[in-house]
């Protein structure tokens, strides 16, 4: 090829790129000269080198905020937040929350009442199901370690009751022992039996000693009516009894004294005056 032909094609090419180069920046000014005043200038549009794809990014918005989920202000209406809390996965009911049932250690029941309320509560709160499940599993767990170390802790207690009874009473441990549980097994029925075993009060020292004075005395052949074995008129067991009753702060008589909206306030009140009337007399 002659150098004048390969000056001439060299000339073509860098016209071409030219030409190309101008027409290319004739259409990217072109279609934003032709916007309203208002919009010149604006940094945003200078990516979009046409319409089309101005008009593409356009749909692209439209189809997300169709699918976006829009949190109600102050003023929205039960309808608005109730259709929030469908689009954020909330079952139409609240028995419809799926999640799997924890396997409780032994002796530990489960509580269906609380999970009715649990749910209710979910529901009306808006919360989805995996909100719901997070939360019951850590409800399950937490409630599981709770009852571990609460028998751990009332093992502890038998232990020490044990210790305490077996340092006061020495040889005659059995003996008394076996004649507190006489006198449970003859007049507690089901319910307080089922009580001093679920409020930890039965292995309280302070309790044993008193039912064991009580014993001891029904052994005697003496009656409730005998006010020697009445725990309101004998000093002793009138003190037995009241140091049982503020050693034992989770019993319900216990909560009951300090409570005055208590039903039964008023008549615990009068317990511990008549057992300080006993024990102090008419100070």
């Amino acid at each position: 090829m002659s150098e004048e032909a390969i000056t001439s094609e060299a000339e073509a090419v860098e016209s071409t790129e030219a030409v190309e180069e101008t027409v290319e920046e004739v259409v990217e000014k072109s279609w934003r000269d032709e916007l309203p005043d208002d919009l010149q200038g604006i940094k945003t549009l200078e990516k979009f080198k046409d319409v089309s794809g101005l008009a593409k990014s356009y749909v692209e918005t439209e189809r997300y905020f169709e699918g976006a989920v829009r949190i109600p202000d102050e003023k929205a209406t039960t309808e608005e937040w109730e259709r929030y809390y469908t689009k954020l996965g909330r079952p139409e009911q609240a028995d419809g929350y799926e999640f799997e049932k924890a396997e409780l250690p032994e002796g530990m029941s489960y509580n269906d009442n609380f999970e009715k309320a649990f749910l209710n509560k979910a529901h009306n709160a808006g919360l989805n199901n995996k909100q719901v499940s997070e939360l019951y599993d850590w409800w399950n767990s937490t409630s599981k370690d709770m009852y571990v170390e609460g028998q751990v802790e009332s093992e502890n207690t038998i232990q020490r009751a044990e210790i305490e009874l077996r340092a006061d009473w020495g040889r005659q441990y059995d003996e008394k022992l076996a004649g507190v549980q006489r006198l449970v097994d003859k007049y507690a029925d089901g319910a307080d039996k089922q009580y001093l075993e679920e409020s930890g009060i039965g292995n309280n020292p302070s309790m044993a000693k008193f039912l064991d004075r009580l014993a001891k005395d029904f052994g005697e052949g003496r009656h409730l009516g005998d006010p020697k074995i009445n725990a309101f008129s004998d000093p002793e067991s009138a003190q037995l009894a009241k140091d049982a009753f503020y050693n034992d702060t989770k019993s319900d008589d216990y909560q009951a004294y300090f409570d005055e909206t208590h039903p039964r306030h008023n008549q615990v009140v009068k317990m511990l005056d008549r057992w300080n009337t006993t024990i102090h007399g008419d100070e």
